[in-house]
């Protein structure tokens, strides 16, 4: 068990190395990087620090040069990851040269490593770095779980017993319960790792007080395991020591899973164990999100208990959020601006120590935005809203909207909950779909108590005595009569429509879109819809649409296509069925032409070594044993490569269509899979099994049965899915031109940027740390904004720069405006504590406030860039040599900076 950690001022010699040399020669750190790292450096030794970077700057990067420091310097790491972004985790980690196994998660894999045949070649406490699924401990034990689930604990504590005093407790070795083989290897390697550590060390200490605290043979009895029983937490130490003790704790996405009793939590508190001089280091671009009180979780993620960082005066946070709120309201009085100053100089005092944040200010491309459009730093992005306003709907739509309205009133949510709930989510399209998902629902049961009771009297008899349970009846009647002569009321609905408008005007423009919203029903219907209207223009044009059929599921969206297009007559569906068959067999044959030549392209462009060669390889070895049942894996891997690269094959650089087929390969590929050692393939043979499984995927995701216009990326969508529909929206001219994404599955983890930089937000949120994540996936370093910027000429007007545009809809006269209206307050309050933006470009246009007051006061905000400590506060223009001397200089009062060796030396100029 590995605890050789040669402490934090050896690690930070290795930090300052990689920053002085902006990283490793195919590894590069950019100068917010090194600061960050330096920065680091001087807080480390005295407590944790959060890395709260906005999304897309590169903490990840920054994180792993620590953590190769660290491992530098003899020590352990644990990185805490959400589940969904292990692989992005490997990823980075190796290509800084450092190696990790597979993500961590779950109880089954982690005794894996105990096998006899031991799938890992170090069990894990011998792994210098371990990466952690956030969810690793949700296990859901209780009398009934197999033994094994729950007999670490009692297993560990008789093998320690063995060890140190000689014997099993009594019944031990019969208890058929106990006879795990990979448990008994787990717990006997465990405890005789720990038995050779000195008596003083954290695994040793946890392990005697383990023994004390287990009971025997209580512990045999798997419902003491369940969550919030006494030996749970016991069990989750006992885990925690096979994984061994740690040096740093790094974790990811730290503003997830706040609460105490969460798996996150659960995992900080009990199961990953540190040594004395641990640190841990919190990831998240918001660290606060809805209330001020999110400061004291956040700090407590590192170990920082912040109620000991407020004076006398009450909490700091408190005092920076009221101070903040009172200048947005009294901008032109010069004594609540002072006093927002004074606070706000605190708050940042207070938070320097443990807080590091660059912002998109010091991004390089959005410096040169603001200098060349003379508009504030955050202008490059433009929120520009999508209204739906009732006074213009048809007849049944107003009906709809005021009947939903009545029915939050005539509705109590203990009674009747789906109703009151109607009400809220009438503007989002939930509500309508919802209601009538019921309403069939309600009906079937209706029909079916009929038939039971041999009784023909009116289903309306059936109602419910209740007077107030009647009356929101008739209200959930008078709605779905409104949409009673339609098909699906979603595919016209006034939200969807809109948004419809406002994505087709991008696309039409050569750009992607990207959608997010809450409610998969609503999402399924935009989606349909765009790939009906879109099917009908291609068609129309004369152009190819890559299916052959009209399919049962797409005929309510293509009728309500055609309506709204404006076509003539009425549609045919033979018709339009012969139109899509003819045109995809001239598909067909222009794909059959491209076949010819995309087995030589890829030769000549490969590398010769590598995973993509080998893959190729045993691809094209599977192609010629084709026995001509079923699609040829030539035929598949064309349309494949037709779909992903928008281009003629034939017409394309055998390099960019090699390219394109090695990004395909790792998008398909589970991270690592036939990789282990990270130098390839090993033979032909494990080539050959893997391009088997990896036909299979490319054959689920590729034959599809409707086109690909625009796609859903959901709670039910396949991880490998998920990182095709990456590569292929990153790709200019491939499908989907639109991706439509699940608020909880697209925010965070996705580069979606290379070829799109609108977001549109379908379905308002609460929380505006979720918006900020959502439109982080096209904002970022690289992304198309970026290039689009720099092509753009240098005399071209302000108002015809690019920008990220943003777009949410906002169903004016439902709940949605409400919705919209509390997420803009949040937004400016966590603009004014995270983004230097107290009073934002909205707010000083809509009050009328003077510019020079809003520089003013936006100036005051509080700053934790390491870039605001390269340059000394008094001389403006000397660098401070080294961060040592920060560590010092911060207990001088009248700034925070470092000042260089020569102001340094001259304490009563810092003074006055």
């Amino acid at each position: 068990m590995k605890q050789n950690f040669r402490g934090w001022e050896a690690a930070g010699r290795v930090l300052e190395t990689l920053a002085d040399s902006r990283g490793l020669p195919n590894w590069p750190l950019n100068e917010g990087q090194c600061a960050s790292l330096r920065g680091i450096r001087a807080r480390l030794p005295a407590n944790g620090v959060v890395i709260a970077d906005e999304v897309g700057m590169g903490k990840t990067r920054i994180a792993v040069a620590l953590a190769r420091s660290v491992v530098e310097a003899g020590g352990r790491v644990a990185i805490l990851v959400p589940p969904g972004l292990g692989f992005q985790w490997r990823d980075e980690l190796r290509d800084g040269g450092v190696e990790v196994p597979e993500l961590l998660r779950s109880l089954e894999q982690y005794l894996a490593a105990w096998a006899p045949d031991r799938p890992l070649k170090e069990p894990w406490f011998d792994h210098e770095v371990v990466l952690l699924s956030h969810a690793f401990t949700n296990w859901r034990l209780s009398e009934g779980s197999r033994s094994w689930r729950w007999a670490v604990l009692p297993t560990l504590y008789a093998h320690w017993r063995k060890l140190s005093d000689g014997r099993f407790p009594r019944n031990f070795v019969e208890h058929k319960k106990l006879d795990d083989t990979w448990v008994q290897g787990m717990a006997k390697g465990v405890a005789e790792a720990i038995h050779r550590l000195p008596r003083s060390s954290p695994a040793s200490r946890i392990i005697c007080e383990l023994a004390e605290q287990t009971p025997w043979p209580a512990a045999l009895d798997g419902a003491q395991y369940r969550r919030g029983e006494n030996l749970r937490p016991w069990l989750e130490r006992a885990v925690g020591l096979g994984l061994g003790v740690f040096d740093l704790v790094i974790i990811d996405e730290a503003h997830k899973s706040r609460g105490d009793e969460s798996g996150l939590s659960r995992m900080l508190d009990g199961v990953v164990l540190v040594s004395d001089e641990a640190r841990r280091l919190a990831m998240t671009a918001t660290p606060v999100e809805l209330d001020v009180s999110q400061w004291h979780q956040t700090l407590e993620r590192i170990g920082v208990d912040a109620s000991s960082l407020s004076g006398a005066d009450g909490d700091i946070f408190e005092h920076y959020a009221s101070a903040s709120a009172r200048v947005r309201q009294c901008p032109g009085k010069s004594e609540v601006r002072e006093a927002y100053q004074r606070v706000a100089a605190r708050f940042q005092e207070v938070l320097s120590s443990y807080l590091l944040r660059r912002d998109k200010r010091e991004a390089p491309c959005v410096a040169a935005f603001a200098k060349r459009s003379g508009l504030p730093i955050h202008a490059y992005r433009q929120e520009r809203e999508v209204i739906v306003d009732t006074l213009r709907l048809s007849p049944a739509w107003r009906q709809a909207v005021c009947a939903a309205e009545a029915l939050s009133i005539v509705s109590h949510q203990a009674d009747d909950s789906f109703s009151k709930r109607l009400r809220l989510t009438m503007g989002s399209g939930h509500g309508i779909a919802s209601l009538l998902d019921h309403v069939r629902r309600d009906a079937k049961l209706d029909e079916r108590q009929l038939a039971l009771d041999g009784d023909a009297m009116d289903a309306t008899h059936l109602s419910l005595a209740d007077k107030r349970l009647q009356r929101s009846a008739w209200w959930r009647e008078v709605i779905s009569s409104a949409f009673s002569d339609t098909g699906d009321p979603l595919h016209e609905h006034p939200a969807l429509l809109a948004a419809v408008d406002a994505i087709e005007e991008v696309t039409r423009s050569g750009e992607k879109v990207l959608v997010f919203g809450r409610f998969t029903l609503p999402l399924q219907a935009l989606v349909t819809l765009l790939n009906a209207r879109e099917m009908l223009r291609t068609l129309d044009a004369g152009g190819q649409w890559a299916q052959a059929k009209v399919h049962e599921d797409e005929w309510p969206a293509l009728q309500a296509a055609h309506r709204q297009l404006g076509r003539a007559g009425e549609l045919d569906r033979a018709a339009l069925d012969l139109q899509l068959e003819r045109q995809y067999r001239e598909l067909e044959n222009r794909r059959r032409e491209r076949r010819s030549g995309l087995l030589g392209l890829l030769d000549a462009g490969l590398p010769p070594q590598g995973k993509p060669r080998q893959i190729f390889e045993a691809f094209r070895r599977a192609n010629e044993q084709h026995a001509g049942r079923g699609e040829s894996p030539l035929a598949l891997v064309t349309r494949v490569m037709d779909e992903i690269t928008g281009t003629g094959l034939n017409d394309a650089p055998a390099q960019n269509i090699s390219a394109a087929f090695a990004e395909l390969i790792d998008a398909v590929c589970e991270r690592g899979e036939g990789d282990e050692d990270g130098n390839g393939l090993l033979d032909a043979w494990e080539a050959a099994n893997l391009w088997t499984i990896l036909q299979t995927r490319l054959e689920d995701e590729f034959n599809r049965p409707e086109g690909g216009f625009a796609r859903l990326m959901y709670g039910g969508t396949k991880p490998e899915t998920r990182r095709l529909l990456q590569l292929a929206f990153n790709r200019p001219y491939s499908n989907p031109r639109v991706l439509v994404a699940q608020s909880v599955v697209g925010r965070e983890g996705l580069n979606l940027h290379k070829a799109c930089k609108t977001v549109v937000l379908l379905h308002p949120e609460w929380n505006p740390g979720v918006v900020e994540q959502q439109i982080g996936r096209v904002d970022r370093v690289g992304s198309l904004w970026e290039a689009k910027l720099e092509e753009s000429p240098l005399d071209c007007p302000a108002d015809a720069l690019p920008r990220i545009l943003v777009r949410p809809v906002v169903f004016k006269g439902t709940y949605d405006e409400k919705n919209w209206e509390v997420l803009r307050g949040r937004w400016d309050d966590l603009r004014a504590q995270l983004h230097g933006v107290v009073i934002s470009p909205r707010l000083s246009e809509s009050l009328g406030i003077a510019p020079e007051l809003v520089g003013e006061i936006n100036r005051a905000a509080p700053r934790f860039s390491p870039m605001s400590l390269a340059l000394c506060p008094l001389c403006g223009h000397r660098a401070a040599t080294t961060y040592r001397e920060i560590h010092d200089i911060w207990k001088m009062k009248s700034s925070l900076q470092p000042a260089c060796p020569e102001c340094a030396a001259k304490p009563q100029e810092w003074m006055t």
